[in-house]
């Protein structure tokens, strides 16, 4: 009995000290940092980058103008690789050196794995500031993973960026199609 009751609480004590005891080395090989970087041509180089929810995007015009967003997304549903998020962004340009024209955006987020490894999405922002300013941003796209890390992408996108303020000046309109590579750390 007493040898019984000291197995028992063994095993309790294991379980307190360390959850991951019976998860062995695997557990440790399969940790991710939740962040991801994503190179793509769309008429010109664009640089993503995601760390959990929050990402980068970065686009080069070849006239010197860059594009740049930070994005908030926070997921509506997700069900087996099919899901709906919102987002929130400050989208900014840098006209050849000039001030930096800043404007804010909120969109959805919609994908749809259609197979195993293959995904569709649609994802649209925009805000309006009457004939001063407005922005959208438009993109639709098929996802391929060809690993559990890594996919490679293609699609269309439309950027619209204008803004009329005093001296403030921003324009950045950019549409095409674009490929890509996307690897999760």
């Amino acid at each position: 009995m007493a040898a019984m009751i000291l197995l028992q609480t063994g095993d309790a004590f294991a379980e307190e000290v360390s959850p991951e005891v019976d998860k062995g080395i695997s557990s440790v090989k399969q940790e991710s940092f939740d962040f991801s970087a994503e190179a793509r041509y769309f008429t010109t180089p664009e640089i993503l980058l995601t760390y959990k929810d929050v990402s980068a995007d970065w686009i080069h015009e070849d006239s010197a103008e860059n594009f740049y967003k930070l994005k908030l997304n926070r997921e509506i549903f997700s069900l087996m690789g099919t899901g709906l998020e919102w987002n929130v962004a400050l989208n900014a340009v840098d006209e050849r050196g000039k001030s930096l024209a800043v404007l804010p955006s909120v969109g959805v987020n919609l994908y749809m794995r259609i197979q195993p490894r293959l995904d569709v999405y649609l994802q649209f922002a925009g805000m309006t500031f009457g004939r001063r300013a407005h922005f959208t941003d438009f993109e639709s796209g098929i996802k391929y993973w060809a690993r559990k890390n890594f996919s490679i992408s293609a699609g269309w996108r439309k950027v619209d960026f204008k803004l009329r303020r005093g001296g403030e000046t921003g324009d950045f309109d950019l549409s095409g199609f674009f490929v890509g590579a996307r690897h999760a750390f």
